[in-house]
């Protein structure tokens, strides 16, 4: 980046009013569980024999995943494509990446039965080598150590920064080692999640009939690939939209653009292998008058609202719309994932696209429900505080004219 393009310190006041509120709310969750560790999760959630997991996987996990999957797809543009110009948005991605990671993976072990019994992951030996979760685990894990290792550069630049002596001395020291690391570290970042990714489409391949056949086919790997992708752009272009309107970040309207148009093409290939998955294996017959057609119907629309919008001049030169667009393109991730791992799961199966009569149903507790909101406001406490901290966004030149 250019000296006028540099990361700083957002300051300004770390505890105000509104990181006071989403720190309350994470201590409700808090507390939630707390008490879910004390009594187990029966008297939390809602999850059964039936319905082994709640919203907190399909939700906590494969959502924020899905959200946090913008560090991925900027990587991927500026270190495997070597689309320098954005790179101002590595670090807001990545930052972005770590939190969301971290809370998907600190909601799998709320959500363990034993949690335990997790501790064991890093000792190889008692690795259950035939569980379809253990490759999803250990790239998850291991990429939320990566992606932390990533968020280092700006830590060390704010240290360089400071006042103080030993903080100056401890950039000094390990800068240069980390700079040295930063291209396995990046090619790690990049390899990792292509893998669990499409891993977290691939376990659900073993749901087989529980999933209605509209969601269920051997592209869900590909399906959760581009899916994560598209997200991962949406939530980077809406961030950094709030941030020009809340801190003045840097937010160049054609770098966004430019973002988004790469968006534009991730759904229209989405919709072409979504599409053409149903109709060559002869899935056209499960549509009628019904639920299932009616979620597929407004899943698809999701998807094609702000592919038709990214495709059009108007759109891409207009910030509110192109956030609009982004807004709509996280949701249509988020809304298929749900439907993938909850939504038109059913315990008894489904037979010739109906489902069979169980004895198990699922709504989300106020226990759960609590917990993922705890984790929501939690991320944003986190990411504000860094951000305050730490030289994570690149903030407006004063001297250039803010561009509409």
């Amino acid at each position: 980046m250019s000296s006028h393009e540099k990361a700083v310190p957002m300051g300004g006041k770390l505890l105000d009013w509104p990181m006071k509120g989403l720190l309350v709310l994470f201590a409700i969750s808090a507390l939630v569980v707390i008490y879910r560790f004390a009594v187990g999760l029966g008297p939390v959630s809602n999850m059964t024999d039936g319905y082994t997991w709640g919203i907190w996987e399909p939700v906590n996990v494969v959502v924020f995943t899905g959200v946090g999957a913008g560090a991925y797809g900027v990587a991927l543009l500026c270190y495997l494509l070597n689309k320098g110009q954005y790179h101002s948005l590595v670090r807001i991605s990545v930052l972005v990446g770590a939190i969301a990671y971290t809370l998907g993976a600190t909601s799998i072990v709320v959500a363990l039965g034993r949690p335990w019994n997790s501790f064991w992951l890093p000792y190889a030996p008692y690795w259950n080598l035939s569980s379809n979760l253990l490759e999803v685990a250990l790239c998850v894990l291991s990429y939320v150590m990566v992606l932390w290792l990533e968020v280092l550069p700006a830590v060390i630049d704010g240290a360089a920064g400071s006042e103080r002596p030993g903080f100056r001395a401890l950039a000094t020291r390990w800068g240069p080692r980390l700079q040295k690391a930063m291209p396995y570290l990046i090619a790690l970042a990049i390899v990792l999640p292509t893998m669990h990714q499409s891993s977290l489409g691939g376990l659900m391949l073993i749901a087989g009939p529980k999933i209605h056949p509209l969601w269920h086919g051997a592209l869900l790997p590909t399906l959760f690939l581009v899916s994560c992708l598209s997200m991962g752009y949406g939530a980077v272009v809406a961030l950094t939209t709030v941030l020009r309107v809340t801190w003045r970040a840097k937010a160049d309207l054609p770098l966004l653009a430019g973002l988004s148009k790469v968006n534009a093409v991730l759904l229209v290939l989405y919709l072409v292998l979504r599409l053409g998955e149903v109709v060559v294996t002869g899935k056209l017959r499960y549509l009628g008058v019904n639920f299932a057609t009616l979620l597929f119907l407004f899943e698809l629309g999701l998807f094609a609202a702000p592919a038709i919008m990214l495709f059009s001049g108007s759109v891409v030169a207009n910030r509110g719309r192109l956030y609009l667009a982004a807004l709509l393109a996280l949701a249509a991730g988020a809304v298929y994932r749900i439907d993938v791992y909850l939504t038109m799961y059913r315990p008894a199966g489904w037979s010739d696209g109906v489902a069979v009569p169980a004895h198990w149903n699922y709504f989300p507790s106020l226990g759960e429900t609590l917990v993922t909101v705890g984790a929501i406001s939690f991320g944003l406490a986190v990411f504000i505080g860094i951000s305050r901290l730490f030289p994570v966004v690149v903030r407006e030149d004063a001297a250039t004219p803010s561009r509409t």
